[in-house]
Parts: C-alpha cells; sequence; structure tokens
C-alpha cells in the first residue's frame, strides 16, 4: 500500500477526504512547515513506515506518529536525535554528532540502543506501551511504538476534579507498580515518571511511557536533562550521585502524592537544601494515615533512607492499617515517619507548655491589677464605643482568602493574583503559560491543587495561564521591509526563517511572498513563517540538488520562539 493510495493526515494519520488538504480532525493541513532538526512528514523509513508530524521531542529526539504500511496500523516512531549533541544533514537526513561531541554521542546512542534492546526483548508487560520493532536509517536509530489512544494523567486529573480517593487510585496504580517490578527486575529503570508520562486509556488502565537513557534525565549531562519538576528525585539533580530502583520509587511516590491531594509537591532539588514537604494526609485529611506515611518514606530526600524497592513500597501501601499483616512482607520499618511524628509530638507538647505557662501568669497578672483598683478607673474614664472587626476587612473578592482551602483562581487576571498581598503572604505560585482558546491572554483557565483544597501557608499553587489563542490569521507582509516584517512577526510570537531567493523583477530588501500567504490561519505554536527576500549577492554556486528550484537556504535572521 503507498502512501498516494493512503492520504493520510500527516497530523495524525486519518484517512482525508478527495481533494481536501486540511484535515477534519486535528487541523493539520498538508505542506504546513517543519523544523529541519527533524525528519519531513511524509518520509518513509525501512520502506515500511510513513512519518507524520513531531508529537514530543526532547534532549534524547522526537517521538513521530507514524504509519505501518504493513499492518495498516498506527504507530508512534522514536528517533535518536539528541540536537545539543548531534545535527542533522539537511541534504540526505543522515544525523551526526557535533564537532567535539564525538565521544559523547557514541556513548548515548550505544546507551539508547541497550536500552531499546532491553524493551523489545520484553515479554508482553501489561502496563507498558509496547516495543513493535527497532531498526537503523539515517545512520541513526529508530524504535517504533504500539500507539496508544490515551490521554496524559495530568490531563485525566483535570477532567476529574484536580484528584481521587485512594480507593479509585489503588484500583488504578497497582497494576502499573506491577509493571515497574517487573523492569527492575530486568535491570530497567525509568527515570522520568511523571504525570506525563504515564498514560490512562478509555477504560481507566494506565501506561508507563517515555523511556529515556540515564544522561537524558540527569542534570549536567552534555545532553541536557528533561526532569519533570515535583517528580524527579533528587539524585537526579546532580551527576555524582548514584540512581536505582529507589529513584522511580520516589518518582511513583511523588505521582501519588498529586493523584491524592491535587498538589504537585516541591521539587526534589529545592528539598536537598530546604525540605519543606508536608505528609499528604494533612493537605487531605481523607487519606489513610499508612497511606500517607508510605507515600512520605517513598519521596525521602537522602536516597539511603528511602524506601528501595518497588515491591516494598507496594507491600507497605497495602498494609493493613493498625495491623501487622500485609500482602507483602516489608523488610523495614518507615523510620523516617516515625522519627517526623515523634518530632511534630515533641514541638507539640513543648508549644503547650509554654501556652499553659503563659495563661497562669497572665491570670496572676490580672488578679493583682483588680486587686489594685486598675480596671474600675479605666471603666469610669472608657467612653462607649462600638467596634465591628468586619469594618477592618475589604470588600475586594480577589483578596479574600477562603477558610475552606486554596481560592478559586480560575477567571482571574495573573498580575492582580500576584500583586495581592493576602495571596502572596500564603501562597507560592508557579505561573504555566499556554494558549487557550476560552480564555483572554494573562488569564487564568486552570489551577492545581483544585478549589477548596486544604493548603498550608506557603503551599505550592501552580496556575495555568492563558497566552490566547493560538491560531492567527497570517498578517499581509508582501512587500514590506525585512525589519518590519520580523518585528510584526514578533509581536505575533510567531517563528520565521528569512529564505533568500533569486527574483531579477524583485526590488531588494523587500518581502516578495510569505508562506503561509496573508489571510491563512497559522499556529503560535507549531507553524513556521518563511519570508522569501531577494539578495543581490546570492549566486547560482548557493544551490543544492537536494533542495526545491528556486529556493536557496540562507542564515536564518528570525529569532525562533517556543518549541519548534
Amino acid at each position: 500500500m503507498t502512501p498516494n493510495k493512503l492520504n493520510l493526515c500527516m497530523g495524525c494519520m486519518n484517512p482525508l477526504p478527495e481533494g481536501e488538504d486540511k484535515c477534519r480532525h486535528c487541523g493539520y493541513q498538508k505542506g504546513m512547515p517543519h523544523s529541519l532538526t527533524y525528519l519531513s512528514p511524509g518520509t518513509i523509513l525501512k520502506e515500511r513506515y510513513l512519518i507524520g508530524k513531531v508529537m514530543e521531542k526532547n534532549n534524547e529526539g522526537a517521538a513521530y506518529i507514524s504509519y505501518d504500511q504493513a499492518e495498516d496500523k498506527k504507530v508512534l516512531i522514536r528517533e535518536f536525535m539528541p540536537e545539543q549533541i548531534a545535527e542533522r544533514n539537511e541534504s540526505n537526513q543522515y544525523v551526526r554528532p557535533k564537532t567535539g561531541y564525538e565521544r559523547q554521542y557514541k556513548t548515548a546512542l550505544s546507551d539508547f540502543v541497550e536500552l531499546s534492546r532491553q524493551l523489545l526483548a520484553l515479554e508482553k508487560t501489561s502496563g507498558m506501551v509496547p516495543v513493535l520493532d527497532r531498526f537503523v536509517d539515517n545512520d541513526t536509530v529508530y524504535v517504533v511504538y504500539r500507539y496508544v489512544y490515551a490521554l496524559s494523567l495530568s490531563a485525566f486529573l483535570q477532567r476529574n476534579g484536580g484528584e481521587l480517593t485512594w480507593s479509585q487510585t489503588k484500583k488504578m496504580f497497582l497494576p502499573l507498580l506491577n509493571t515497574l517490578s517487573q523492569l527492575h527486575k530486568k535491570g530497567i529503570i525509568h527515570r522520568g515518571i511523571s504525570p506525563e508520562t504515564i498514560m490512562v486509556d478509555q477504560d481507566n488502565k494506565l501506561w508507563l511511557s517515555g523511556f529515556c537513557i540515564a544522561d537524558a534525565r540527569t542534570e549536567g549531562s552534555d545532553m541536557g536533562a528533561e526532569l519533570f519538576d515535583g517528580y524527579a528525585a533528587p539524585e537526579q539533580y546532580s551527576l555524582s550521585n548514584w540512581q536505582g530502583t529507589w529513584t522511580d520509587v520516589y518518582s511513583i511516590a511523588a505521582v501519588l502524592y498529586r493523584v491524592l491531594t491535587g498538589t504537585r509537591p516541591s521539587d526534589g532539588n529545592s528539598r536537598r537544601i530546604s525540605d519543606d514537604l508536608c505528609p499528604a494526609n494533612e493537605l487531605n485529611r481523607k487519606i489513610p494515615p499508612n497511606i500517607s506515611d508510605a507515600i512520605f518514606a517513598g519521596m525521602c530526600v537522602s536516597s539511603e533512607k528511602r524506601i528501595q524497592s518497588i515491591d516494598e513500597f507496594t507491600g507497605i501501601l497495602l498494609e493493613e492499617a493498625d495491623s501487622h499483616t500485609a500482602v507483602f512482607e516489608s523488610s523495614k520499618v518507615n523510620l523516617e515517619v516515625k522519627k517526623k511524628k515523634q518530632k511534630q509530638k515533641k514541638a507539640h507538647v513543648a508549644v503547650w507548655a509554654m501556652v499553659v505557662t503563659f495563661l497562669i501568669l497572665l491570670g496572676l497578672m490580672f488578679w493583682l491589677l483588680h486587686k489594685m483598683g486598675i480596671f474600675e478607673k479605666e471603666e469610669n474614664s472608657r467612653p462607649t464605643q462600638s467596634v465591628s472587626y468586619l469594618d477592618d476587612q475589604s470588600s475586594d473578592e480577589g483578596s479574600v482568602i477562603s477558610a475552606d482551602g486554596v481560592p478559586d483562581f480560575i477567571g482571574k487576571d495573573i498580575d492582580v493574583i500576584k500583586n495581592d498581598p493576602s495571596y502572596a503572604n500564603r501562597f507560592i505560585f508557579i505561573e504555566k503559560e499556554d494558549f487557550n482558546e476560552d480564555y483572554s491572554k494573562k488569564i487564568v483557565y486552570d489551577q492545581e491543587p483544585a478549589k477548596g483544597t486544604p493548603m498550608p501557608n506557603k503551599g505550592y499553587v501552580t496556575l495555568y495561564v492563558s497566552k490566547g489563542s493560538e491560531m492567527l490569521a497570517m498578517p499581509g507582509l508582501k512587500g514590506s521591509t525585512l525589519e518590519f516584517a520580523t518585528k510584526i512577526l514578533t509581536e505575533n510570537e510567531l517563528k520565521y526563517e528569512v529564505v533568500p531567493t533569486m527574483d531579477a523583477s524583485a526590488e531588494p530588501g523587500l518581502i516578495i511572498r510569505t508562506y503561509p500567504a496573508e489571510g491563512e490561519m497559522v499556529s503560535k505554536k507549531t507553524s513556521t513563517v518563511y519570508l522569501y527576500i531577494k539578495e543581490e549577492n546570492v549566486t547560482t554556486s548557493s544551490t543544492s540538488d537536494d533542495m526545491p528550484s528556486g529556493i536557496f537556504r540562507g542564515p536564518s535572521v528570525g529569532v525562533k520562539r517556543g518549541d519548534d
């Protein structure tokens, strides 16, 4: 079966109706520009796999939505392309190491090959996105994964009120914990477990995805690291620390913390300096104490004091509260939790002792003053006055802190929230910007934790802030100067590239044409605008047989914004 006969959309691999260029399912349009760092949509690999657009990328490489023409099904193909230490030859698509990084590239490629070999050799493991194939092309390695129809755990939680009960969580996560245990026994450490790499299908089954080599998950490597704040273990922030099964224990415990409390824990790197992690059941009283203790022990900053294996962690989770029986036998008692509780108990006793002492002294003082007749004199001289504490309270709704927990920030301006001292004194805000079609620019469209969640002072609150609509009608730039065109595109948050070209009839320095053309809808997130301009010094020696006729690659003067 050939790509032409299938006529598939390169954005989602669904069939396109005859004569249509724009997909009704995902909005992808034929001929949309793409980053030259990655493969062109429509590329065929191994005379079998049709490559579509990039679905996600990190420092290790990119994952493309693809189509297996031999099996007639969608697949996801991951390409080893670490852009920090490698580059692509535009003429033949080959991947090669950058000058000076040959040794690092060779080592990373070897690790990628070994990881893909381990994943491919696994017998059918429930709960892990299966690897179907592995092959070499373009002087690099490709891994073919099954395409799973699912959404991220993060998106799933947003659709379900921000958090789940322990009963719901237990049913969903026990199979995943078993999957992790099997992977560890095969010597595979994930290092990137988070709500973004755990997928939820229509049956509420969890799938583990996002496998990467160690260098792509460790701060300080030449490749650069993709670490998920709040879920990466403290040891992943240094090249000098050992990683192992305990690293994944930290991450899965952090995910459970997020699922049960609706709050993302503070990142592991910050906790190495100041550990202010609040036990889960202090944020949500419905969490059983033994579950909260297990999560706390799994998130211990010290890797040596932390629970060491997934089986042990699972065993503690399944222990009955106030009982010595467990489904799995735990090899050690959670000493860290007990020590913290003992310290808290001692602190509470000390505080109460101070309060009682103060009240006794205060009582003695008032008794002495009463004997001396001080109160009677003051009563006679004091004017009658009515005091209302409500008079001191602001009537501004934005300044009121909800006694029930985290306020509802959705629909409010981010600047108003940040400048409100009643919020600033109680919360630490984490801002995440993204495009949103329903909310105007700078307006909060989602939050974590959800409204009403109990939150101690200086708790972390993530606010998702709208950058406005992602789609924009392409402005008319034909005939304008390059300076004006780039200024307009930059103001509209559009990425661009300048393409010098030869056109005898054109005036030097002015835009001859643009792609997309004026009025066409472009995405601020994924589109790249190409500006065609006459360059007097362009000669025919600049051409390449591998490039389309009339287009000459020149140095890009555009500053790329956001992800390609």
